[in-house]
């Protein structure tokens, strides 16, 4: 399964600064960060690796964000 991150999301699980992202494992529940810089956009889930999420650019330039699991 895939959810693709909304910029502009209310959703108050998830937080998206710059080309970081914010959000609850959807396997586990733990709370992860993943940077585009840091983790070269992507990481599994630290706790279970049975998700992982992933960013390119920016928040405000147009960047993508997803949350992929279940594969």
């Amino acid at each position: 399964m895939q959810k693709d991150l909304n910029p502009n999301s209310t959703e108050s699980t998830i937080d998206w600064v710059g080309n970081n992202i914010a959000f609850p494992c959807p396997v586990c529940g733990r709370l992860y960060i993943v940077s585009e810089l840091i983790h070269r956009g992507e990481r599994k889930c630290p706790a279970c690796q049975k998700s992982r999420g992933v960013v390119h650019g920016g928040r405000g330039s147009g960047g993508t964000a997803s949350i992929i699991w279940g594969e």
